[in-house]
């Protein structure tokens, strides 16, 4: 059996570990600068706000109704999920991490265990712990996993414990016939579309098309797909894989027609992107760079450019990436534009122990590396940006105004530690 453990409304659960009288209030956060509702509870569910909601639109709901608005606090998002993934793969014999609120957990072999009693208390355990709620679905595969995590959040009434188990064929069937096909994991809007014109309105219906039919149209994928859903394991618990590509790019809350100012932003992403190579022990190739005007502000003229270099070497040297970066961005910069949104990417990476050092060019990595090692051991024990380049801020690259003086502060005594997720960028 697996188990799926979904931290329920996650970002706003951490957000009321800070404050306690959150706590059956409706409350959103919003994404980076302050523009997309990421994350809402059950209050501002019920209404009516959607998940991606732009922020702007919904303002007056929100003060009509008492919305506690927040900025996104990934540190703090991050940190809890590392507690909550520590203490959670502490019950299993292995775990796969999907995402920032969800793990996969192994109970194969957990024959003479109770596991509804077992699991009850790891959730009550992490409640205890981090007071984060979470649902707890478990099944023979990892797709009825979700299908059973879903009826726990749909029907929590019915399930006070915060766990079902889809242990039993007529449970299994019970759960399907209720579960519409576009929530089936794996199905897509485009696939949806052509499963309901094809009169598949219930996952329970898919299983009763012919296998020849569900690979003509989904392919080897829609098999896994339908053997998943009968309950024979098909995907099995993956290690988190490097990254193969990197990229660090922002919406700017104001736009920027300052050329100085727009080159600083470059100049951090670049910083970070390399940062985030080194975290892994990656080089890179290739980087790119690339700016955008506001496509909803066409009277303040449009122009957006990208360009990618090879470098004659691979790097992860802050130092090498940013003055590629600023090559590039000399050559891309246009004067007399108000600048929305910029990025730095770098691709072709490989293992920093098989870089192969150009004959014909200097190697400047061979000299920055311990200059790199140390800034990055003296930032990961006094503060995020405490030692950078001289023509970087140090100002955040997230435009976060909802933000409280304290939570500001406790992120420059660097209190908690750095998150290291493939999937947060």
């Amino acid at each position: 059996m697996y188990a799926l453990v979904d931290c329920n409304n996650f970002f706003v659960s951490c957000e009321r570990t800070l404050d306690k009288t959150l706590e059956n209030q409706a409350v959103v956060v919003l994404s980076n600068n302050d523009g997309c509702v990421i994350s809402r509870s059950n209050e501002a569910k019920a209404l009516g706000i959607p998940m991606g909601a732009p922020a702007f639109k919904y303002q007056a709901i929100f003060e009509k109704n008492n919305v506690k608005v927040f900025s996104a606090k990934f540190e703090l998002y991050n940190y809890l999920s590392q507690q909550i993934t520590a203490l959670a793969k502490s019950y299993a014999m292995d775990h796969e991490v999907y995402s920032i609120d969800e793990l996969f957990l192994d109970f194969h072999g957990f024959k003479y265990f109770n596991l509804p009693t077992y699991c009850a208390e790891l959730r009550q355990k992490i409640m205890d712990q981090y007071q984060i709620p979470v649902s707890i679905g478990v099944a023979p595969s990892k797709t009825l996993c979700k299908v059973a995590n879903r009826i726990v959040k749909k029907f929590p009434e019915q399930f006070a414990d915060g766990v079902y188990i889809l242990n039993t064929p007529e449970k299994i069937e019970k759960a399907l016939r209720w579960l519409p096909i576009k929530d089936v994991w794996g199905i897509g809007r485009r696939y949806a579309c052509k499963m309901t014109e094809n009169g598949v309105h219930k996952a329970w219906d898919l299983l009763q098309k012919p296998d020849i039919w569900l690979k003509q149209t989904m392919g080897v994928h829609g098999i896994r797909m339908m053997n998943e859903l009968k309950g024979q394991p098909q995907l099995i618990l993956e290690e988190p894989s490097k990254k193969k590509t990197i990229c660090v790019s922002r919406s700017f809350m104001e736009m920027i027609a300052d050329k100085e100012e727009l080159r600083e932003r470059i100049e951090t992403f670049t910083m970070y992107c390399a940062e985030k190579l080194r975290k892994q022990h990656s080089c890179c190739k290739e980087i790119t760079v690339f700016i955008q005007t506001n496509r909803f502000r066409t009277d303040l003229g449009e122009y957006k450019n990208g360009l990618t270099v090879q470098l004659p070497n691979p790097s992860s040297s802050s130092i090498v990436l940013a003055k590629a970066a600023n090559r590039i961005f000399e050559a891309i910069y246009r004067d007399g534009y108000h600048y929305k949104k910029a990025g730095v990417l770098v691709t072709e990476l490989i293992p920093d122990n098989e870089r192969i050092p150009s004959l014909f060019v200097k190697d400047d990595d061979v000299k920055h590396v311990p200059v790199m090692k140390m800034m990055d051991r003296l930032n990961r024990k006094f503060g995020k940006d405490k030692i950078r380049l001289a023509s970087m801020s140090g100002k955040n690259t997230f435009g976060r105004a909802k933000m409280s003086a304290e939570y500001e502060n406790m992120l420059k005594n660097n209190t908690l530690p750095e998150a290291d997720y493939r999937f947060f960028s």
